[in-house]
């Protein structure tokens, strides 16, 4: 893995300058759903891709080894081998980008990686997951359990509380959501996102570490509405 992204200082100044233009957001979430969706080989190969870049989860309350080891087998093999063997993409090592589980089941997703011999990342949600309503000493004791037990990458779920009244700090990367809220990640969202990458990359020169690929991007382009 290359060196992670230097980052830099937290300029509350230039956030406090971020506009959103709610109506030229959601024009252009319209258009992009509107643009002509690629057929036959090349819907088929931005599926497979697509694939690649899912961290497989399972985050439910009755999570056990058992459907954790079921989660392994299938992150390891996405797309059933018959159909894989049709489009000749059966010896290309296709799998998802990672396995996703809370920090008690890290263990079990690591065990049966391990035993299918493969090299597949664990990531783990951690801090109090979804809600990140804990106290800060059981946050960092999740983290720290998570990665004694192997995972590689966590997924922090910041206290909203801290952002909503201004209290902000520094992440490597961002999500959508939890998954476990009544509206999550949408194309109005994903949009104003990615322009925050872009103009993050433009005002430090930094680019974005990809956690899929290992390769560093500056931003994945969309023209302004």
């Amino acid at each position: 893995m290359s060196a992670r992204n230097p980052g830099t200082n937290l300029d509350l100044e230039w956030l406090s300058k971020v506009r959103v233009n709610t109506q030229a957001v959601l024009k252009r979430a319209q258009h992009i759903q509107g643009l002509k969706l690629p057929k036959k080989q090349w819907q088929t190969a931005w599926l497979l891709k697509a694939a690649s870049f899912i961290d497989l989860t399972t985050l439910a309350g009755d999570d056990t080894p058992s459907n954790v080891h079921r989660l392994c087998v299938k992150a390891i093999q996405p797309v059933r081998y018959d159909l894989l063997r049709r489009m000749d993409m059966h010896d290309k090592g296709l799998t998802t980008a990672a396995v996703c589980v809370y920090p008690s089941r890290v263990a079990d997703a690591v065990r049966s990686l391990k035993a299918a011999n493969s090299s597949l990342p664990v990531a783990s949600v951690a801090t109090g997951f979804p809600t990140g309503q804990t106290p800060l000493e059981t946050r960092l004791q999740e983290v720290c359990m998570a990665v004694r037990d192997g995972a590689t990458e966590i997924d922090i779920v910041i206290n909203r509380t801290l952002a909503l009244t201004g209290q902000w700090d520094g992440s490597d990367f961002i999500k959508t959501s939890t998954g476990k809220e009544a509206v999550n990640a949408t194309y109005p969202v994903a949009i104003v996102m990615v322009r925050a990458i872009r103009d993050y990359f433009l005002r430090t020169g930094h680019k974005v570490y990809h956690h899929v690929t290992g390769q560093y991007a500056a931003y994945h382009e969309l023209p302004m509405a």
